[in-house]
């Protein structure tokens, strides 16, 4: 497996989610972080001021879906913000996650408003002296922080450069006493004060959050490596399995970031972009699909890709594998989905879900759908 490292350049982003779900409305004087669902909308001062939130239950991305979170939030023509732990803790015996550069840069170019907060309740997990559950984040400053974005006035990427600049280390530090009172309260013991620290250290220059050093010390190794060298020669034997596609993207404002996709590879002159979800089960929960469509739909929007310097032509694919019987590929007429569902003996909902997947390849140009065998 080798890393193909491309360039690529995006001005806006347009897209049309199909795969929705009902949300719920919270009115933003009663509304509590902790208590509420994954996603919904903040009714702020009237039914018609709005704006849709999402929250993680950790600062990984690969934990709990937080992309389909917000591609839950897409569609509405309002300002989305998610709520990102700085710091995930889990005990001695569980994870210690911290928030990334690549989830900087996936947030700011979506357009998606970023509030860092902490985690100041938790439990002992039941049967499990060693490992916290149950987290529960400090509400009344994600509420604060909701209401400076529902005033803010410049775009996410602007709040989110702000907000990491100026108050990544007093969040982080909060969430590192937390979770000494925590560990206190529990009896559970947590990773050392003294390492949460000293990688707080290295984003730093002179006391302050740097977000260079951040980017630096938090982007992957392979991703820093492909920094460092470009591979320039890529026969076609190399792309047959489908390779790592590694990108920098580049924003009008002339802002650099970083995003991976699952695999890249290449039929005749076009490249392929694809993220894969893949299920033992006969077809994939709805959360792992969303959160392939949200990875794909900056791609989809990239107004040019280069690969050693040279303009390649591309297109984006969702991979669906699965139990299944014969493959689709999507869009389609639904006279053939209708077909390819009940070969598969699919339900009516899972029938319906990939009807509707039909429609968001239909109204979304670049981007293509392949459902198939996991064999």
């Amino acid at each position: 497996m080798t890393s193909l490292f491309f360039k690529g350049f995006i001005r806006d982003i347009r897209y049309n989610p199909q795969l929705r779900s009902k949300l719920k409305v919270y009115p933003l004087n009663s509304f509590d972080i902790n208590t509420s669902s994954a996603c919904g909308i903040i009714e702020l001062d009237s039914p018609e001021n709005t704006l849709a939130f999402s929250k993680w239950v950790s600062p990984k991305r690969t934990r709990s879906y937080p992309f389909a979170r917000i591609y839950n939030t897409y569609y509405l023509n309002t300002k989305k913000v998610t709520i990102i732990p700085i710091i995930k803790d889990e005990g001695l015996a569980g994870d210690n996650d911290r928030i990334n550069f690549i989830t900087f840069s996936w947030m700011s170019l979506m357009n998606v408003y970023i509030i860092l907060a902490w985690y100041e309740k938790a439990e002992m997990l039941k049967g499990n002296s060693a490992k916290l559950t149950k987290q529960q984040f400090n509400p009344d400053y994600v509420k604060e922080k909701i209401q400076e974005i529902a005033n803010y006035q410049l775009t996410a990427l602007h709040w989110n450069t702000t907000h990491f600049q100026q108050e990544f280390n007093k969040v982080y530090r909060r969430a590192v006493d937390s979770y000494q009172t925590i560990s206190q309260h529990q009896g559970v013991a947590v990773h050392p004060r003294a390492l949460q620290l000293n990688v707080l250290e290295q984003f730093n220059v002179n006391n302050y959050f740097s977000l260079e050093n951040f980017k630096q010390y938090t982007l992957p190794n392979s991703l820093k490596a492909a920094q460092r060298e470009v591979i320039t020669s890529h026969a076609l034997e190399y792309l047959a399995d489908g390779d790592k596609g590694i990108f920098e993207i580049s924003n009008y404002l002339g802002g650099e970031y970083y995003l991976t996709v699952d695999e890249v590879y290449q039929e005749y002159d076009t490249y392929i972009l694809q993220e894969s979800k893949n299920t033992s089960r006969k077809f994939p929960a709805k959360a792992d699909i969303k959160d392939g469509l949200f990875k794909l739909i900056l791609f989809a929007n990239l107004e040019r890709l280069l690969l050693d310097e040279c303009e390649i032509s591309f297109i984006v694919c969702l991979k669906i594998t699965g139990q299944i019987v014969g493959s689709l590929s999507l869009p389609a007429d639904y006279a053939v989905i209708g077909e390819f569902c009940k070969r598969n003996r699919f339900s009516r909902i899972q029938s319906q879900t990939i009807m509707t997947l039909a429609q968001e390849c239909t109204v979304n140009h670049k981007l293509s759908i392949l459902i198939t065998s996991a064999n």
